[in-house]
């Protein structure tokens, strides 16, 4: 047993700042403070929630979705660090958490999932095909709450019966396919192009990854950009592209070139006219149609016409992702619970991006701990259950003494490995709804009497 003066000293400095003994070993607290102080959002005045825990707060928002403020802080109230600083009657209220997550706005939490997604990528090991690190980029939409604020910001799509009941707000992720870690995310309104946001996502890829793209995402000069960042591709194509074959090297395999336009030049200078490519093409079992495919991997790479084929289908993962984001992480359902965010205003929608991010990231890099020291692919461990052990966790270790920390950590490990999901086989079924729409008449805004 550690000495009592060692103890003491560790609730000492415990008390120090807010963390969250669940998460910290992998979101550390000086990204916290660095990001705090490189933004200019530190706090000055001894607050009740200060700007640390009020980071901490908001990714607490996107672990803890369906808990309100007022019950998020009740979890907060009695932890060691909230006894020497809140009232013994009750925690702050909703309100003053508004006001904390204005004042520190949406600039540190950004930087903080920047620099938190960066570390944990260079941290884990991926999946990595003859030396390539296998990454996927796609984009989604995410509903906001109905307000006026949210609307002007960020728009609403097009519906038959007039508009849609939600504005939505578009992003576009760069995910690392064996970890399903969130490397980076550009964000805009609904109107921005998923393509537009894709090639500002470019300089995010390094050097040595093998980009998976849908047909949504195909575009030249952006398959030139991921060239460019001394990457390689595997994108499919539409049917309105005709590479011209150069040469067949076996059954769905050929050597095509395509033209490049003058418009896709002008943003790369150095294309040439014509581009010299592979292009893959098979139909998976019980699929009505071909799926092309083009990449820059030739035949010398020693990448195989069937390798390449079954690699492309690992760009579901993403797709997982934005399934696990909303339908896990944040409960979003089609008729309960319709919307991804809770918060009323567009920065603090940002804010709560950028926390649910950190969230993800956080449970996606403890569940990689977890499988690696049973030496299982981290894809195996269930999100779901994965994501209870945190919450599970999270609640009780800040509770705990400093010595019992870190058998708590490992039991949630343990937990997390325990539980594991079946290997998926591949798509076999094309793209369908399963409910129709209501016919019942669309709700409007009632105006407001003048």
């Amino acid at each position: 047993m550690c000495p009592i003066g060692d103890v003491a000293s560790g609730l000492e400095k415990r008390g120090a700042s807010f963390t969250v003994e669940s998460l910290e070993k992998e979101l550390r607290q000086e990204w916290v403070e660095d990001a705090l102080s490189q933004a200019g959002r530190e706090s000055v005045r001894v607050r009740l929630l200060p700007a640390t825990l009020t980071v901490w707060l908001v990714i607490l928002m996107g672990l803890f979705r369906r808990t309100s403020y007022v019950n998020l802080l009740e979890k907060l109230h009695g932890t060691w660090w909230t006894r020497r600083r809140w009232s013994p009657e009750k925690p702050p209220c909703s309100r003053a958490v508004t006001k904390a997550r204005d004042r520190i706005g949406v600039e540190p939490m950004e930087m903080l999932f920047e620099r938190s997604a960066a570390e944990w990528f260079t941290q884990t090991e991926g999946l990595v095909v003859r030396g390539l690190r296998v990454q996927a980029i796609d984009g989604s939409t995410m509903k906001t709450p109905d307000t006026r604020q949210n609307s002007r910001r960020f728009g609403r799509p097009g519906s038959s019966r007039g508009r849609a009941a939600y504005p939505q707000l578009r992003i576009v992720a760069l995910a690392d396919v064996g970890t399903r870690i969130v490397k980076a995310v550009r964000h805009s309104r609904y109107r921005k192009a998923e393509i537009d946001l894709a090639r500002d996502l470019v300089s995010e890829i390094a050097p040595g990854s093998l980009v998976l793209l849908d047909s949504g995402l195909y575009a030249y000069d952006l398959l030139w950009g991921i060239r460019s960042r001394e990457a390689s591709f595997l994108a499919r194509i539409g049917a309105q592209a005709k590479p011209t074959v150069v040469r067949d090297l076996g059954p769905g395999d050929a050597v095509v070139e395509v033209t490049l336009r003058s418009y896709h030049r002008r943003r790369h200078r150095d294309m040439p006219r014509k581009w010299t490519l592979r292009m893959i093409t098979y139909r998976p079992e019980g699929a009505e149609e071909d799926i092309r495919l083009l990449t820059d991997l030739m035949p010398e790479s020693g990448f195989t016409h069937d390798e390449l084929a079954e690699l492309y289908h690992d760009r579901w993962e993403e797709e997982t992702i934005f399934d696990e984001i909303k339908t896990h992480l944040c409960d979003c359902a089609t008729v309960n619970r319709p919307v991804v965010f809770r918060s009323k205003t567009p920065d603090r929608v940002v804010q709560e991006l950028w926390g649910m991010l950190i969230a993800y990231n956080a449970v996606r890099k403890t569940m990689h701990e977890a499988a690696r020291r049973k030496e299982l692919d981290a894809r195996r461990a269930s999100f779901t259950s994965a994501t209870e052990r945190v919450r599970e966790a999270t609640y009780e270790m800040m509770r705990l003494p400093t010595r019992r920390l870190a058998a708590r950590h490992e039991q949630m490990l343990i937990a997390i490995a325990r539980v594991l999901v079946p290997k998926r086989p591949g798509r076999r079924f094309p793209r369908a709804v399963k409910i129709k729409m209501s016919c019942y008449p669309l709700k409007r805004r009632r105006r407001r009497a003048s």
